[in-house]
């Protein structure tokens, strides 16, 4: 998986510090790879809970509106997630998602806007991460996080990536820095 990735210094200490924390953020300027390595760590570790036995697990991926979500996830998860991993559709069980092949343990990546967050108050989500945090306001994120859980699985994770600046700055600041 990492010769698939090829991960940079910084993505490689991003997945570090998801390995070791339940809350971490991945902020800087544009064009560091934040909204790509989002989604590959939720693939590894929907990878690493196939490998505890822990099948058909759902994560979710969120955006702020649909059309950030399909420019910035959507269409990328379709040009570099190799068909031999899973299957990127929209289905009426699963909504826009990809799906791992049983043989990786069939766990989901859902696609998400977040248009109403309040939508997903009865949903659970192994991992959810949110890319660019800072376009939301502290209720979304006090909302997601009710909503980050998974039977059988202790360390469930959220995850983010942000740019400096906008509504949400100042409370990812205080949270993370």
């Amino acid at each position: 998986l990492s010769d698939l990735i090829n991960p940079t210094e910084r993505q490689k200490q991003f997945f570090e510090a998801v390995d070791s924390h339940r809350y971490t953020l991945f902020g800087g300027a544009k064009g560091g790879g934040k909204s790509f390595i989002l989604r590959w760590t939720i693939v590894r570790q929907l990878l690493k809970w196939a490998k505890e036995g822990h099948k058909r697990v759902r994560c979710a991926l969120f955006c702020e509106d649909y059309p950030s979500l399909k420019d910035r996830q959507i269409t990328k998860i379709q040009s570099e997630f190799p068909k031999w991993l899973g299957t990127l559709s929209s289905s009426m069980v699963e909504g826009m998602a990809f799906v791992l092949r049983q043989e990786y343990g069939g766990g989901i990546l859902a696609l998400r806007n977040l248009d109403d967050p309040s939508k997903y108050a009865s949903s659970e989500f192994a991992i959810g991460g949110v890319d660019e945090l800072t376009k939301n306001k502290r209720v979304v994120f006090d909302q997601l996080r009710s909503i980050i859980r998974w039977p059988g699985i202790e360390e469930t994770k959220f995850i983010g990536g942000t740019n400096p600046g906008d509504i949400g700055h100042d409370w990812c600041k205080k949270l993370w820095i």
